[in-house]
């Protein structure tokens, strides 16, 4: 069946996404499409021979000719390498693949090939690869953390009732924090969003005994995961023997950013009132205390400062800005 005659084979060629071309034995070129040239600027003078391989990126050249070394005792030519894009001067990533022609003997006497933009693909691996260590390297912090929670609890723990109760609590709280991560690993979790969670999970409301204010700050995992827990075991506390505990109890969480000097500092003031506490200071360390005085000043380089007033609780938690916690401007 005739396809329609060169001039539907040359529009066919000149439609295609591909930059197509044909080179002889060894990988001299002798003619390459239209869209060989409006990518990489290339002429017919500069592409012919072995003029092509300046716009293969320098890094991918060597490959790019061994490729063509075993390509006719293989029978296909497959290599990929990034090309120089005459527009902005950029290197995109590009599949090369060809088959020979051959005579009636079986000689090769030339190559056909085509050159397909793989550039979003790759960025997408690299992208899926650099997700999977994020994610190994997050699970690997994250049962570090549990083994932490787990052997606390039981050293401070009275009973395996209690035990259970405050494990659940505390994997709970971190199962919170994960779930907001997986949701959007890359944009960081709001530090209004985390308090407002983990008040919720004490059944404390906004505007009933609770005030949360504060600019918008996002605190990526690392540093989410540990705010959380703080925040959990304030807000447990107070459920137990502070404001929470009392019909007119009430709990404020502000925070603001200062600067001292050339750097800058996110600081978060918990203060409870309408609950006297003078009888209730704790006489031992307990795992919420471990959190707020080792954990955050471990991996956050914070500095925390609590206080039992006749009012009742106060905390504050005084945090380093940087790649782990980020206000929003």
């Amino acid at each position: 069946m005739d396809p329609g005659g060169p001039e539907a084979l040359r529009l066919m060629v000149e439609t295609l996404p591909q930059l197509i071309w044909r080179a002889l034995p060894g990988g001299d070129w002798i003619w390459a499409s239209r869209q060989w040239t409006a990518f990489t600027g290339q002429s017919a003078a500069q592409f012919e021979g072995q003029g092509w391989l300046a716009a293969v990126h320098p890094d991918d050249r060597a490959r790019t000719a061994l490729a063509w070394q075993g390509a006719e005792a293989g029978g296909r030519l497959e290599v990929e390498h990034r090309l120089r894009n005459a527009g902005d001067g950029a290197y995109r990533w590009f599949e090369c693949r060809a088959l020979p022609l051959r005579d009636t003997t079986g000689r090769v006497t030339e190559w056909c090939g085509t050159a397909t933009d793989i550039h979003d693909l790759k960025s997408l691996q690299e992208q899926q690869i650099q997700m999977l260590f994020e994610l190994q390297h997050r699970v690997r912090n994250t049962l570090a953390a549990v083994r932490v929670i787990a052997r606390r609890s039981a050293e401070t723990s009275e009973s395996v009732e209690t035990y259970a109760m405050h494990l659940d609590g505390r994997l709970d709280a971190l199962s919170r924090v994960q779930s907001a991560v997986i949701r959007n690993p890359s944009a960081g979790i709001s530090l209004a969003m985390l308090a407002a969670d983990e008040l919720a999970a004490c059944c404390a409301n906004e505007d009933r005994q609770v005030r949360i204010a504060g600019p918008l700050v996002l605190l990526r995992a690392r540093a989410a995961e540990r705010m959380g827990l703080a925040l959990h075991e304030l807000a447990t506390n107070a459920l137990k023997f502070g404001a929470l505990a009392q019909p007119a109890g009430r709990i404020e969480i502000v925070w603001y950013v200062e600067r001292v000097e050339s750097a800058e500092y996110l600081v978060l003031d918990w203060t409870e009132s309408g609950v006297p506490l003078v009888d209730l200071i704790p006489h031992r360390t307990g795992f919420g205390m471990d959190v707020l005085e080792r954990m955050l000043v471990h991996d956050l380089k914070a500095d925390t400062a609590v206080r039992f007033t006749r009012e009742g609780l106060t905390c504050r938690i005084v945090l380093p800005v940087g790649a782990q916690i980020e206000p929003v401007v």
